[in-house]
């Protein structure tokens, strides 16, 4: 039976029966209600329409001819509370209000007015949720229905809400002037509220001819649709018959030469081998044979690790073998042995070859040789690594005689024999110390950095102590350019989970940065706000700013900051590269600068 259903969805010509029947049904069950439904809604809105009309058109009237004479030739009171005086007769808006309700008493339909703006004797009327609806929308727009299907008493009914309209000038000032208005502000177009009009929501025989006629155009037009696939799709299979078996034999003649010669350049460029699903070699090159030093009969019919290093793990090929039985390609570098015990690094792509029904028949493995690479990988880090240890020693060896000039210079700078030429003379010579001591310390850091020697120990910590503490630091430069220094108000036990003097170190290098392309009596705020459980931290000068091109090389090592008046290099290019191998690399966390030619620069840490 499954055979049998398999062929009968494979003919071309079945399954877009199967479709466009589907597609039939489905459209009958969704059309039949759904037409039937707005067809509904389309007759009880024009119904409603008209009914409204009628109300306004007389209320017109009775405003108009009616009680235009009552006034004139009559003593009578015209209001709302006509019922309880003899000698009152009722306002337009009741004597429409109560003809609708007398009209649609017996009636399959309903009429209600009301408005924002209600006469004392509908004041205690509540509104419902359509009629609170209805007039916030006709208000605004007045010259639109507001309209919707609705569930009232136990039935389903289609509400339709139209603008009552101040349409004529006896009503405006009647509003105006009545005691009981609750506004005297109308005027000729204004809205004074609703009229709504409720029919139930039931199918019609015009509706269902509507639908009829539908249904029939949409089977119509599918078997038109259908006729013209048929046409086309014979014509142009036929078409691809006849070209098809005097192409095939030529195609299979071209094919097999192409493969071939695939096969010939594979071999000339890698080493390539085949093995059953056991992992069992059935075929090799000469490039295999070549680079393990095994010859043809030794390798076939064993496994591949005859080749194996011990030195691979054992995840490596668990996950390999893995990937080939989901009938996916594996791909990864594998280090060998050959048989004279040398070792080889291979990088291997295997594919698993499925026949016609989709099963794995063997395993394709192209393997190119990067020995060389991995030993000029090895040379590279070995140069790395020669490079890290000579600037950690030189660093070493250069703070020793820097700390005797730092300190040698600041014993002299207290003796007081010195004239001030001496003294000038002596501070700078402090100044050129201590810069060339921070050169030192920033190069061995960043050679710690590279060799991820450098490592992180977070707790929680303090966030305004930290920040004091590298102001601290840097607080002797601020004093000498006269600098105002504006910080972020924060709770004192308000904790950070970082790094502390990582995190100092960095505040300080950004700190100092700041203060270096401040102007004169310039400002440096520092700002902080928590998003979405991370810190952020701003720090911000009124400097000169920076262009582009300098923003995108900043944490870049060795590229050195230029004042934007003087176009004069600053610094040694280190301490920004250090902060955000701290930041982003040792911390998880952001950083980012934001900086505008003229205007100053911030930089932000989310951490």
């Amino acid at each position: 039976m499954s055979n049998f259903l398999k062929k009968i969805f494979k003919n071309i010509m079945v399954l877009p029966i199967i479709i466009i029947t589907v597609v039939i049904f489905l459209g009958l069950f969704y059309l039949v209600p759904h037409l039937s439904k707005e067809q509904d809604k389309e007759n009880a809105f024009f119904e409603a329409q008209r009914f409204a009309q009628y109300i306004q058109t007389f209320r017109a009237y009775y405003t108009n001819d009616i009680l235009t004479k009552i006034k004139d030739h009559s003593d009578l009171k015209i209001d709302f509370d006509h019922k309880e005086h003899n000698n009152t007769i009722p306002l337009p808006a009741t004597v429409v209000h109560d003809l609708a309700r007398l009209f649609t008493s017996k009636a399959d339909m309903s009429v209600n007015m009301y408005s924002e703006y209600p006469f004392p004797n509908r004041k205690t009327r509540v509104l419902d949720k359509f009629q609170k609806e209805s007039l916030k929308f006709v208000l605004t727009y007045p010259y639109k229905p507001y309209a919707r299907e609705d569930f009232v008493d136990g039935r389903v009914v289609y509400r339709t809400a139209f603008a009552d309209m101040m349409s004529e000038k006896a009503c405006v000032e009647c509003h105006n002037t009545h005691p009981d208005t609750l506004k005297n502000t109308w005027k000729l177009g204004d809205a004074r509220g609703i009229i709504e009009v409720t029919l139930p929501l039931s199918s019609s025989k015009e509706s269902a001819q509507t639908l009829t006629t539908n249904i029939i155009l949409f089977i119509l037009l599918n078997f038109i649709v259908l006729t013209i696939y048929y046409f086309l799709v014979n014509f142009f299979r036929n078409k691809r018959l006849q070209n098809t078996h005097t192409n095939l034999q030529e195609k299979y003649t071209y094919n097999n030469k192409i493969l071939s010669e695939y096969k010939r350049a594979v071999d000339m460029g890698a080493i390539v081998s085949k093995a059953n699903k056991k992992g069992v070699i059935t075929y090799i090159n000469d490039a295999f044979i070549k680079i393990s030093g095994y010859t043809e009969d030794e390798l076939l019919g064993r496994s591949h690790s005859i080749v194996k290093h011990e030195d691979t793990p054992k995840e490596v090929f668990k996950d390999l073998w893995k990937t080939i039985l989901s009938k996916k390609v594996w791909q990864g570098d594998i280090k060998n042995r050959a048989k004279d015990g040398s070792i080889y690094y291979v990088f291997a792509t295997i594919v698993p070859i499925l026949n016609d029904k989709d099963e794995i028949e063997e395993f394709l493995s192209i393997r190119y040789d990067t020995t060389n690479l991995h030993k000029a990988l090895d040379e590279a880090n070995e140069a790395e690594r020669s490079k890290g240890r000579f600037l950690a020693n030189m660093s070493h060896e250069l703070r020793t005689p820097l700390n005797a000039i730092i300190g040698f210079s600041q014993i002299l700078l207290r003796r007081n024999n010195l004239d001030d030429k001496d003294k000038e003379y002596i501070k700078k010579i402090r100044l050129s110390g201590d810069n060339l001591l921070t050169l030192v310390n920033s190069i061995l850091d960043f050679s710690k950095m590279d060799e991820n020697k450098m490592l992180a120990h977070p707790s929680d910590i303090k966030i305004k102590e930290t920040f004091l503490e590298a102001i601290v630091m840097c607080e002797a430069q601020m004093i000498e350019k006269s600098i105002t220094l504006n910080m972020f108000e924060i709770d004192e036990d308000t904790t950070i989970y970082a790094d502390k003097q990582l995190l100092k170190q960095a505040l300080i290098n950004i700190l100092s940065n700041a203060v270096k392309f401040s102007k004169e009596n310039g400002t440096i705020e520092i700002t902080h706000k928590v998003k979405e459980s991370k810190h952020i931290f701003g720090i911000c000068d009124n400097g000169e700013g920076m262009d582009k091109e300098d923003v995108d090389a900043l944490f870049t090592p060795f590229k050195q900051g230029k004042n934007a008046r003087t176009n004069v290099i600053q610094g040694t290019g280190l301490g920004l590269a250090i902060t955000h191998k701290i930041i982003t690399e040792l911390h998880r966390g952001e950083i980012w600068v934001e900086s505008e030619l003229g205007v100053g620069t911030c930089f932000y840490i989310l951490i």
